[in-house]
């Protein structure tokens, strides 16, 4: 239970940095030393309190930890001669568009390797909707002339 002052305990403070670190409510309640950690970690999880704290802490680990390793790795493969060329390639554009000094790439000018399924599937629906026009050929209109006669109706 919370402290009458809204504050964590000692022990839900422990579970919220091994539940940031494990991301497991049975572990992260056992290391913190609860009794029966399968089910108070899964009680703890339902307070909104908790959850809120952890979503915190594992947004400030991303933006620290996360960032410093996944720049360093991005860096390491760019300038590794022992990864592949378009390994490389896709390191240094991620390095480009982090940095600043790249203009990003609008979605409809990115290479297939760089899209997303669903970039994928719709860049495929359009190029098969234009083949599609392109066989069944281009089917001139010419404009009806308005008459003056009556319109038949269904009920003539």
């Amino acid at each position: 239970m919370p402290l009458k002052s809204g504050q964590f305990t000692p022990r839900e403070r422990s579970f919220v940095k091994h539940m940031v670190q494990t991301n497991s409510p049975t572990e992260a309640a056992r290391r913190s030393g609860y009794p029966q950690p399968a089910s108070i970690g899964g009680v703890l999880m339902k307070r909104a309190g908790v959850v809120e704290k952890i979503q915190a802490e594992v947004t400030a680990r991303l933006r620290t930890e996360g960032a410093r390793i996944g720049v360093g790795t991005l860096i390491d493969i760019a300038g590794g001669k022992e990864f592949p060329a378009g390994a490389r390639v896709m390191a240094a554009r991620e390095l480009v568009k982090l940095s600043g000094v790249g203009a990003d790439t609008p979605d409809d000018e990115k290479s297939p390797d760089m899209m997303t399924r669903a970039e994928l599937e719709a860049a495929a629906r359009s190029i098969r909707d234009k083949i599609a026009d392109l066989e069944g050929g281009v089917i001139d209109l010419e404009p009806i002339e308005a008459t003056t006669a009556p319109v038949p109706s269904v009920f003539d």
